[in-house]
């Protein structure tokens, strides 16, 4: 959320960047490198993941001590097979979130609390 990315060259810069160019006047900032478009550098639903970023995780999730999914359905592929990936692993799964998930059965722990409440219990 803190970076803005050009969806043509892949171009990356802070996203204060841009802001500021939007309260200056320009109504709609393009990419200085290629002229293309801005977005932030987040994945939005049904955008193609970044083939490294998945491997990177893969490898994260098969090597993980523990896999804390917070609030996730675990309903869309492929992140939700993370969970699988580290539980084969070894890996115990903890699942935080509102709603059950197809996953909960695979979980050692499921907390069902607001995330804003669980979390800070979690990690004190």
């Amino acid at each position: 959320m803190r970076q803005i990315a050009c969806l043509s060259c892949g171009e990356r810069s802070p996203a204060e960047a841009v802001h500021e160019r939007l309260r200056a006047g320009d109504d709609d900032p393009h990419c200085r490198a290629c002229g293309g478009i801005l977005k932030s550098a987040t994945v939005s639903f049904g955008q193609q993941l970044v083939a490294a970023d998945l491997e990177r995780a893969w490898a994260a999730a098969a090597a993980c001590d523990l896999l804390l999914a917070v609030g996730s359905s675990l309903t869309v592929s492929p992140a939700n097979a993370l969970v699988d990936v580290a539980a084969a692993a070894g890996a115990p799964v903890v699942i935080v979130n509102a709603e059950p998930t197809p996953y909960d059965g695979l979980a050692g722990a499921v907390v069902r609390r607001p995330i804003s409440e669980a979390l800070p219990a979690l990690v004190g």
